[in-house]
């Protein structure tokens, strides 16, 4: 068989005898022995040297992930955001199936985001006064209560439209706590300097999901049924309560505003972000391209089944599909290394002028495979959306306000996605797909060039 060779010759400064050197590393020798008649050549490569720096590339790179508490939570988290994409397409698909009419997917869609505009600027009060991670907890435990319940009035024949509708609810509700606990207790799991990279891993976590979770689940339901679909669900919320369990948190960098009263708190909340114009204006823009882009892909259960009769593995499909453009964006994002801070970050706007041509796309093309490709670009925009701006208002964040703000950054965001699952999909239903999409996609354009522009003269500067 193959010759044997000392390894000391082969790492020696000198060459063997009977040896050559190629490529550009000269400890790279390769000794010739002949065995044989004619013979052969027997390679023998050197051990590879250790290198210091190869552990710390992936720290280097994305900051945030020298963080344990983080790494804790991403991997509790990732398990409970694929039950929750999982439970989105069984309760999409459950409106779809109950009542054939897209102006039902929309309403429940709206059911289960509308409670963030009523009561979300309440829980952000209540997450800057109280522990956020005793909060996650309780928060976690009841969403994975509502997916037992639906799991059993699907058994027990009780599920109509209007349990449907009910249960939509109540984790809308649920849900509307949870936002802005997260958000300010995802902040102190890192060092200041590396949350704007914590907020794209979280969203690299949240997008891997969204990738993954509307696949399993439309295979869930057409493989095995809705129930086995729901229990998957409700077993995905237990890693994260464990992590939860583990995770501790920096301590805030403001002290806890414990005088006035509740009303007052909000209201002081609300005129932080009214006093910061990059904050205002990042709010508004990202509220007009949740309603549009963000809207559509609520209805999108309609446009899959109804529009081009692909059921539940479609909807899976073209789930995953915007899931694999969000994911590829958030990776981008992270792998940027930038701070977040210094005003509206171009990239992200323009992103939100790509991601409303892609609504139109969307409305005028009739093959199944464009339609996948205009929805990963939509999940691809709106994640650069998401994050850029997100970022920047999170950086200019002490945490003594961090809880009410970010509740109204998820007030515009999920509200506006909300208004527009019911709006588009009651209009899908009068005009079509084709001139709803088109004209809100039209409207979009025209608007968010109109803030763009008040936003320059605003600030005074072109943004970086």
């Amino acid at each position: 068989m193959f010759g044997d060779t000392d390894r000391s010759t082969i790492a020696g400064l000198e060459p063997a005898p009977d040896s050559v050197r190629v490529g550009l590393n000269d400890d790279v020798v390769f000794p010739l022995h002949a065995h044989g008649r004619g013979g052969f050549i027997a390679l023998h490569w050197p051990a590879p040297r250790p290198n210091p720096q190869e552990g710390q590339h992936l720290t280097m790179r994305f900051p945030a992930l020298r963080a344990r508490d983080l790494r804790i939570y991403l991997f509790g988290n990732f398990f409970a955001l694929n039950g929750l994409w999982v439970q989105r397409v069984v309760v999409g698909w459950l409106g779809w199936d109950l009542t054939g009419q897209a102006s039902w997917v929309g309403v429940i869609a709206f059911l289960m985001f509308a409670p963030t505009m009523i009561s979300g600027p309440l829980f952000g009060v209540v997450a800057d006064r109280v522990d956020v991670r005793r909060a996650a907890l309780v928060t976690q435990s009841l969403l994975s209560l509502t997916a037992v319940v639906l799991l059993v009035l699907f058994l027990a024949g009780l599920l109509t439209i209007w349990t449907l509708a009910a249960t939509a609810v109540a984790t809308g509700v649920i849900t509307s706590a949870h936002h802005p606990i997260r958000m300010a207790m995802v902040p102190r799991l890192v060092p200041r300097e590396a949350l704007a990279n914590a907020v794209a891993l979280v969203s690299i976590n949240f997008n891997f999901a969204r990738l993954m979770g509307p696949a399993v689940g439309g295979l869930l339901i057409s493989g095995f049924g809705v129930p086995w679909a729901l229990l998957v669900n409700v077993l995905c919320f237990l890693p994260l309560l464990g992590a939860l369990g583990f995770v501790q948190l920096r301590p805030r960098d403001a002290a806890v505003q414990k005088g006035g009263t509740f009303l007052g708190q909000l209201a002081a909340g609300a005129s932080y972000v009214a006093g910061q114009t990059v904050i205002l204006h990042a709010m508004i823009l990202n509220g007009l391209f949740s309603f549009i882009v963000r809207g559509t892909l609520e209805i999108l259960p309609a446009i899959a089944d109804g529009v081009y009769q692909r059921g539940a593995v479609g909807l899976g499909q073209i789930l995953a599909a915007a899931g694999a453009g969000a994911l590829a964006s958030s990776v981008i994002m992270a792998y940027r290394h930038t701070t977040g801070a210094g005003g509206l970050p171009s990239v992200s706007t323009i992103a939100a002028f790509a991601g409303f041509a892609l609504v139109a796309l969307l409305g005028l093309v009739a093959y199944w495979p464009l339609a996948l490709f205009s929805v990963c670009g939509m999940g691809f925009t709106g994640a650069m959306v998401g994050i850029g701006y997100q970022s920047t208002v999170q950086l200019s964040l002490e945490d003594g306000f961090r809880g009410r703000v970010m509740s109204l950054w998820t007030v515009v965001g999920i509200g506006g996605a909300a208004l527009g699952a019911i709006g588009l999909g009651a209009l899908v239903d009068v005009l079509g797909l084709q001139a709803t999409l088109t004209g809100a996609a039209s409207a979009g354009i025209v608007m968010s060039a109109f803030l763009v522009l008040r936003t320059r003269e605003d600030t005074g500067r072109a943004m970086p």
